[in-house]
């Protein structure tokens, strides 16, 4: 699973809820340009391999092993704090 920010036509973008693997915030999209809309999202490697076949363009973001450190992270800050701080 990676970070990525996906664009493309108006038409692709709007079967991306259709694509197994891909959690997109949908509240991201903004118009980069007359037709052509970019949105971020996190995909799976099966993901990505759909995108690039609707000839989506995918920008990594984050890639997966330095989002998996990230979580890493984040989840042993949170184990660490006392139970009254959360």
């Amino acid at each position: 699973m990676q970070l990525v920010r996906i664009a493309g036509p108006t038409d692709a973008m709007r079967r991306l809820g259709e694509v197994a693997g891909l959690d997109f915030e949908r509240t991201s999209a903004r118009q980069v340009n007359d037709g052509r809309w970019q949105v971020s999202g996190y995909a799976t490697d099966d993901a990505l391999d759909e995108l690039a076949a609707r000839e989506l363009d995918v920008e990594p973001v984050v890639a997966s092993d330095a989002l998996d450190e990230q979580r890493r992270e984040l989840y042993g800050q949170i184990e660490r704090v006392p139970d009254e701080e959360v």
